[in-house]
Protein backbone atom coordinates (compact mmCIF):
# COMPACT_ATOMS: atom_id res chain seq x y z
CA UNK A 1 0.00 0.00 0.00
CA UNK A 2 1.56 3.66 -0.97
CA UNK A 3 2.07 5.99 1.91
CA UNK A 4 -0.07 9.05 2.29
CA UNK A 5 1.75 12.17 3.27
CA UNK A 6 0.52 15.93 4.18
CA UNK A 7 3.18 18.60 4.14
CA UNK A 8 1.89 21.56 6.55
CA UNK A 9 3.32 24.47 8.40
CA UNK A 10 1.17 26.91 10.10
CA UNK A 11 2.91 29.54 8.16
CA UNK A 12 3.06 30.62 5.14
CA UNK A 13 6.18 31.42 2.66
CA UNK A 14 8.47 28.93 3.99
CA UNK A 15 9.01 26.97 0.95
CA UNK A 16 6.11 24.48 1.60
CA UNK A 17 4.26 23.97 -1.31
CA UNK A 18 8.05 23.59 -3.11
CA UNK A 19 9.28 21.21 -1.08
CA UNK A 20 6.21 18.76 -1.92
CA UNK A 21 6.48 19.51 -5.28
CA UNK A 22 9.85 18.92 -5.58
CA UNK A 23 10.10 15.99 -3.55
CA UNK A 24 7.12 14.23 -5.44
CA UNK A 25 8.72 15.00 -8.87
CA UNK A 26 12.39 13.54 -7.63
CA UNK A 27 10.75 10.66 -6.49
CA UNK A 28 9.42 9.92 -9.92
CA UNK A 29 12.19 10.94 -11.70
CA UNK A 30 15.25 9.94 -9.91
CA UNK A 31 13.45 6.67 -8.28
CA UNK A 32 10.67 5.67 -10.18
CA UNK A 33 8.06 5.18 -7.94
CA UNK A 34 4.20 6.49 -9.03
CA UNK A 35 3.43 9.73 -6.98
CA UNK A 36 0.35 11.47 -6.71
CA UNK A 37 0.02 15.41 -5.82
CA UNK A 38 -3.16 16.43 -4.02
CA UNK A 39 -3.29 20.05 -4.10
CA UNK A 40 -5.39 20.75 -0.72
CA UNK A 41 -4.68 24.77 -1.13
CA UNK A 42 -7.32 26.92 -2.60
CA UNK A 43 -4.63 29.14 -3.70
CA UNK A 44 -3.98 26.64 -6.40
CA UNK A 45 -0.12 26.80 -5.91
CA UNK A 46 1.31 23.64 -6.34
CA UNK A 47 -1.61 23.34 -9.29
CA UNK A 48 0.22 26.14 -10.90
CA UNK A 49 3.86 25.06 -10.31
CA UNK A 50 3.06 21.47 -12.13
CA UNK A 51 0.47 22.47 -15.05
CA UNK A 52 0.66 25.01 -17.96
CA UNK A 53 -1.35 27.82 -18.59
CA UNK A 54 -3.49 26.47 -20.82
CA UNK A 55 -4.66 23.21 -18.06
CA UNK A 56 -4.83 25.97 -15.10
CA UNK A 57 -7.74 28.31 -17.13
CA UNK A 58 -9.43 25.04 -18.01
CA UNK A 59 -9.51 23.50 -14.46
CA UNK A 60 -10.63 27.63 -14.10
CA UNK A 61 -13.68 26.65 -15.97
CA UNK A 62 -14.31 23.37 -14.56
CA UNK A 63 -14.58 23.25 -10.81
CA UNK A 64 -15.62 19.34 -10.94
CA UNK A 65 -12.34 18.20 -12.28
CA UNK A 66 -10.02 19.75 -9.27
CA UNK A 67 -10.36 18.73 -5.39
CA UNK A 68 -13.92 21.04 -4.95
CA UNK A 69 -15.85 18.10 -7.26
CA UNK A 70 -14.17 15.60 -5.25
CA UNK A 71 -15.33 17.41 -1.74
CA UNK A 72 -18.45 19.40 -2.93
CA UNK A 73 -21.42 18.11 -1.27
CA UNK A 74 -23.63 19.97 -4.52
CA UNK A 75 -21.74 17.59 -6.58
CA UNK A 76 -22.96 14.03 -7.31
CA UNK A 77 -20.14 11.62 -8.33
CA UNK A 78 -21.36 9.43 -11.48
CA UNK A 79 -21.56 5.91 -10.74
CA UNK A 80 -23.38 6.83 -7.16
CA UNK A 81 -26.15 7.89 -9.03
CA UNK A 82 -28.55 4.89 -9.97
CA UNK A 83 -28.76 5.08 -13.51
CA UNK A 84 -26.36 8.12 -14.07
CA UNK A 85 -24.86 8.18 -17.69
CA UNK A 86 -22.82 11.09 -17.53
CA UNK A 87 -18.95 10.66 -17.46
CA UNK A 88 -17.17 10.68 -14.38
CA UNK A 89 -15.12 14.05 -14.01
CA UNK A 90 -11.54 13.72 -14.83
CA UNK A 91 -9.58 14.42 -11.35
CA UNK A 92 -6.30 13.31 -12.12
CA UNK A 93 -3.64 15.44 -14.72
CA UNK A 94 -0.29 13.76 -15.44
CA UNK A 95 3.00 15.81 -14.68
CA UNK A 96 5.40 13.44 -15.36
CA UNK A 97 5.66 9.84 -16.63
CA UNK A 98 4.77 8.68 -12.72
CA UNK A 99 4.28 11.98 -11.33
CA UNK A 100 0.63 12.64 -11.09
CA UNK A 101 -1.81 15.73 -9.68
CA UNK A 102 -5.17 16.03 -8.03
CA UNK A 103 -5.68 20.26 -8.97
CA UNK A 104 -6.97 22.56 -6.44
CA UNK A 105 -9.26 24.99 -7.33
CA UNK A 106 -10.90 28.61 -6.13
CA UNK A 107 -14.11 27.43 -5.43
CA UNK A 108 -12.82 25.05 -2.51
CA UNK A 109 -13.11 28.52 0.21
CA UNK A 110 -16.75 28.56 -0.58
CA UNK A 111 -17.00 24.88 0.97
CA UNK A 112 -17.53 23.85 4.77
CA UNK A 113 -15.20 20.91 4.65
CA UNK A 114 -15.88 20.45 8.84
CA UNK A 115 -19.48 18.81 7.64
CA UNK A 116 -17.63 16.04 5.63
CA UNK A 117 -14.12 15.53 7.41
CA UNK A 118 -13.18 12.32 6.04
CA UNK A 119 -14.77 12.87 2.48
CA UNK A 120 -11.19 12.64 0.85
CA UNK A 121 -10.16 9.87 2.90
CA UNK A 122 -13.06 7.89 1.51
CA UNK A 123 -12.50 9.02 -2.05
CA UNK A 124 -8.85 7.55 -1.52
CA UNK A 125 -10.16 4.69 -0.65
CA UNK A 126 -12.82 4.37 -3.55
CA UNK A 127 -10.59 4.94 -6.21
CA UNK A 128 -8.07 2.16 -4.72
CA UNK A 129 -5.45 4.94 -4.58
CA UNK A 130 -2.97 4.05 -2.37
CA UNK A 131 -2.70 0.83 -4.68
CA UNK A 132 -1.91 2.92 -7.43
CA UNK A 133 0.31 4.96 -6.69
CA UNK A 134 3.78 4.06 -4.15
CA UNK A 135 3.15 7.81 -2.56
CA UNK A 136 0.20 10.10 -1.89
CA UNK A 137 1.66 13.91 -1.02
CA UNK A 138 -1.06 16.40 0.12
CA UNK A 139 -0.19 20.05 -0.08
CA UNK A 140 -1.99 22.40 2.94
CA UNK A 141 -2.28 25.81 2.96
CA UNK A 142 -0.96 27.72 5.91
CA UNK A 143 -3.29 27.55 8.25
CA UNK A 144 -5.21 25.32 10.90
CA UNK A 145 -8.53 24.66 8.73
CA UNK A 146 -11.07 22.73 7.16
CA UNK A 147 -8.21 21.57 4.02
CA UNK A 148 -5.41 21.02 6.44
CA UNK A 149 -7.93 18.82 8.66
CA UNK A 150 -9.23 16.29 5.52
CA UNK A 151 -5.34 16.28 4.40
CA UNK A 152 -4.62 15.12 7.59
CA UNK A 153 -7.33 12.42 8.80
CA UNK A 154 -6.73 10.88 5.09
CA UNK A 155 -2.85 10.45 5.60
CA UNK A 156 -0.53 8.06 7.44
CA UNK A 157 1.66 10.69 8.24
CA UNK A 158 2.94 14.21 8.06
CA UNK A 159 6.41 16.58 7.28
CA UNK A 160 6.73 19.81 8.50
CA UNK A 161 8.78 21.94 6.03
CA UNK A 162 10.29 25.43 7.90
CA UNK A 163 12.26 28.27 7.46
CA UNK A 164 14.61 29.53 10.11
CA UNK A 165 13.08 31.99 11.46
CA UNK A 166 11.25 32.69 14.71
CA UNK A 167 7.63 32.50 14.05
CA UNK A 168 8.12 29.31 12.16
CA UNK A 169 9.40 27.91 15.09
CA UNK A 170 7.03 29.47 17.58
CA UNK A 171 4.45 27.93 15.51
CA UNK A 172 5.76 24.16 16.02
CA UNK A 173 3.81 23.94 19.82
CA UNK A 174 0.92 25.31 18.22
CA UNK A 175 0.54 22.72 15.16
CA UNK A 176 2.24 19.92 17.43
CA UNK A 177 -1.27 20.69 20.03
CA UNK A 178 -3.82 21.01 17.02
CA UNK A 179 -1.88 17.51 15.45
CA UNK A 180 -2.41 15.81 18.82
CA UNK A 181 -6.21 17.15 19.53
CA UNK A 182 -7.26 15.74 16.09
CA UNK A 183 -5.69 12.42 16.69
CA UNK A 184 -7.52 11.85 19.83
CA UNK A 185 -10.94 13.22 18.40
CA UNK A 186 -10.81 11.02 15.29
CA UNK A 187 -8.38 7.96 17.20
CA UNK A 188 -6.51 8.77 14.08
CA UNK A 189 -2.83 6.98 13.78
CA UNK A 190 -0.11 9.61 12.24
CA UNK A 191 3.67 9.46 12.60
CA UNK A 192 5.29 12.98 12.35
CA UNK A 193 8.12 12.00 10.01
CA UNK A 194 10.34 15.04 10.55
CA UNK A 195 11.17 18.68 10.39
CA UNK A 196 12.67 20.15 7.04
CA UNK A 197 14.53 23.18 6.92
CA UNK A 198 13.83 24.78 3.80
CA UNK A 199 15.50 28.45 2.25
CA UNK A 200 18.03 27.96 4.33
CA UNK A 201 20.55 30.99 4.82
CA UNK A 202 23.35 29.38 7.11
CA UNK A 203 25.28 32.59 7.26
CA UNK A 204 22.85 34.33 9.18
CA UNK A 205 23.30 34.49 13.05
CA UNK A 206 19.53 33.22 12.87
CA UNK A 207 20.07 30.28 11.28
CA UNK A 208 21.93 28.82 14.25
CA UNK A 209 19.79 30.65 16.75
CA UNK A 210 16.57 28.84 15.76
CA UNK A 211 18.35 25.71 15.16
CA UNK A 212 19.29 25.83 18.27
CA UNK A 213 15.86 26.05 19.56
CA UNK A 214 14.62 23.02 17.63
CA UNK A 215 17.33 20.56 18.98
CA UNK A 216 16.93 21.88 22.51
CA UNK A 217 13.37 19.96 22.66
CA UNK A 218 14.50 16.33 22.27
CA UNK A 219 11.46 14.96 20.54
CA UNK A 220 11.82 17.69 17.65
CA UNK A 221 15.68 17.23 17.87
CA UNK A 222 14.99 13.48 17.07
CA UNK A 223 12.81 14.96 14.07
CA UNK A 224 15.01 17.17 12.42
CA UNK A 225 15.88 16.12 8.98
CA UNK A 226 20.20 16.00 8.80
CA UNK A 227 19.06 17.44 4.83
CA UNK A 228 18.54 20.95 3.94
CA UNK A 229 17.52 22.77 1.23
CA UNK A 230 19.32 26.03 0.67
CA UNK A 231 17.80 29.49 -0.02
CA UNK A 232 18.69 30.47 -4.03
CA UNK A 233 17.71 32.57 -6.97
CA UNK A 234 17.30 30.11 -9.05
CA UNK A 235 14.90 28.14 -6.95
CA UNK A 236 12.88 31.11 -6.22
CA UNK A 237 12.65 31.81 -9.91
CA UNK A 238 12.05 28.58 -11.35
CA UNK A 239 8.50 29.67 -12.70
CA UNK A 240 9.92 32.50 -14.27
CA UNK A 241 8.41 32.70 -18.03
CA UNK A 242 11.15 31.73 -19.56
CA UNK A 243 11.76 28.39 -17.26
CA UNK A 244 8.01 27.45 -17.61
CA UNK A 245 8.25 27.53 -21.53
CA UNK A 246 11.05 25.26 -21.55
CA UNK A 247 9.74 22.93 -18.80
CA UNK A 248 12.67 23.25 -16.35
CA UNK A 249 11.12 24.01 -13.41
CA UNK A 250 12.06 21.53 -11.05
CA UNK A 251 14.96 21.54 -8.82
CA UNK A 252 16.82 18.94 -9.90
CA UNK A 253 16.31 20.07 -13.64
CA UNK A 254 18.14 23.50 -12.93
CA UNK A 255 21.31 22.33 -13.71
CA UNK A 256 22.67 23.58 -10.03
CA UNK A 257 24.46 20.96 -8.60
CA UNK A 258 24.36 21.73 -4.95
CA UNK A 259 20.53 22.16 -5.00
CA UNK A 260 20.53 19.13 -6.79
CA UNK A 261 22.35 17.04 -4.48
CA UNK A 262 20.30 18.24 -1.59
CA UNK A 263 16.76 17.79 -2.96
CA UNK A 264 17.81 14.15 -3.42
CA UNK A 265 19.12 14.26 0.41
CA UNK A 266 16.00 14.78 1.72
CA UNK A 267 13.72 12.77 -0.83
CA UNK A 268 15.95 9.90 0.25
CA UNK A 269 15.59 10.57 4.01
CA UNK A 270 11.78 10.79 2.98
CA UNK A 271 11.98 7.60 1.95
CA UNK A 272 13.43 6.25 4.89
CA UNK A 273 11.30 8.00 7.18
CA UNK A 274 8.12 7.20 5.06
CA UNK A 275 9.32 3.44 4.89
CA UNK A 276 8.31 3.85 1.11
Amino acid sequence: MGKIITFINMKGGVGKTTLAVNVGYTLAKVYKLNVLLIDMDPQMNATQYTLNDEQVRTILTKPKNSVYGILSPHIDLPGAVKGSTEEEPEFIYPIYEKFDIIPSHLQLMSLNLNERPLRLKQFIKEKKLSEIYDVIILDCPPTISGYTKLSLLSSDGYVVPMKTDYLSFFGLPLLENYISTLKDDFEQELEFLGITLTMVRSDWNIYDDVKALIKKDVKWKRKLFSSELKAKTLIEKALSPENKKTGKTYIIDLGDEESTKQIIAITQEFMRKARV
